[in-house]
């Protein structure tokens, strides 16, 4: 009986999944099977006569207990490509999850338990920098990558909203903006979230292959995600969540509400009419200098500051004019209640007069 080959077997198995993620299961699969000092058909072979052996079930779990092992080395001790020690949780995730596939699909399956999966680190722990969304877009390869980061970031929809984005339901506002009208998965509210230029220009550039924008998991995506930020070797703490952080964050820095922003976010509902949606574009428009990543806008953000400067000053001015002419009443009222006061400025006023009679 020919010998199945169990990567060729495994590659076809997966041949419906995105070239990238077939790739990065490929790579931590072959650096697993390197750890255990074995090829990928031995590993095969060595889960089969555990399956096999009869007694104690406990004994059998070997290759569950080395996954294991394996997980806390990329944890621990492992050197990236970027020379840092220790993978990020979305490299683990992805190594974790191919491993599990290949021992899957080649009808061996391995006995893991939920909590093997690797965990620890809070989604979206801090906002991403500008310079940190630049490395980011410029380690992703797949254009259908650096989209789904460019849409995330702006416009702050989580990656469950995101991948259910369609083609068919695209509102062109012209000027490079586009936006839509959805339900959000989590929450089931109504969310009224926008793009700008950066992002349009980056969407045309795909195919269109489904009804969807993006036909992925939003488990795929925030995987994907990850990965990335490891192999940008950007600091820990960052997520696909993050892009949501970094949205709202620029936004409240460009002075919109807090309503308007969850109403584009999908974080709080509210009755939707046309009004409301021109006044959320027309404060989107405004404020897309400060999401901008790459400068095309980003210029405007000084016009924007210096005519708050302006209006700042123009309103003290108005302000100080205003506390001067109060100034001055108060000193005439008390005048006028003040006898002394009252004489001695009508004595005042006569000694100017003739001063003036006198000098013409």
């Amino acid at each position: 009986m020919t010998e199945i080959d169990a990567m060729a077997f495994w590659m076809r198995q997966l041949s419906n999944r995105a070239k990238d993620t077939c790739r990065n299961y490929k790579i931590y699969l072959l650096k697993f099977a390197e750890w255990m000092g074995k090829t990928p058909n031995e590993l095969i072979e060595m889960k089969k006569k555990t399956l096999e052996r009869k007694g104690d079930r406990r004994e059998n779990m070997v290759l569950e207990g080395k996954l294991r092992q394996f997980m806390d080395y990329l944890d621990n001790e492992a050197v990236t490509a970027q020379g840092r020690k220790g993978y990020g949780l979305g490299s683990r995730k992805i190594a974790y999850s191919g491993v599990v596939s290949f021992f899957d699909l080649n009808q061996y399956p391995l006995s893991m338990k939920r909590g093997d999966r690797p965990s620890g680190e809070a989604i979206g722990s801090r906002i991403p920098e500008k310079s940190e969304v630049v490395k980011l877009l410029n380690t992703a390869k797949s254009r259908r990558h650096r989209g789904a980061i460019l849409l995330l970031k702006d416009s702050g929809l989580r990656e469950s909203d995101a991948i259910r984005l369609k083609w068919s339901e695209i509102i062109d506002f012209g000027e490079g903006f586009w936006g839509w009208k959805i339900i959000t998965q989590k929450n089931k509210v109504r969310a009224l979230p926008f793009v700008g230029p950066e992002t349009t220009r980056a969407l045309k550039q795909l195919r269109r292959k489904s009804e969807r924008i993006f036909p992925i998991t939003a488990k795929t995506l925030s995987n994907a995600i990850c990965l990335l930020i490891d192999e940008a070797g950007l600091e820990p703490g960052l997520s696909a969540h993050g892009l949501r952080k970094y949205f709202n964050a620029e936004l409240q820095a460009a002075r919109v509400p807090k309503e308007w922003r969850y109403l584009m976010m999908g974080k709080k509902t509210g009755a939707y009419d046309e009004n409301r949606h021109t006044r959320l574009l027309e404060a989107y428009k405004e404020a897309y200098g400060y999401l901008e990543i790459y400068g095309a806008r980003t210029q405007d953000i000084n016009a924007i500051v210096e005519k708050r400067v302006q209006d700042i000053e123009q309103k003290y001015a108005r302000l100080e004019a205003a506390y001067q002419a109060l100034e001055m009443k108060h000193k005439t009222m008390m005048m006028l209640t003040d006898p002394k006061k009252l004489e001695e400025m009508i004595r005042s006023m006569v000694k100017k007069v003739k001063a003036e009679e006198e000098n013409p």
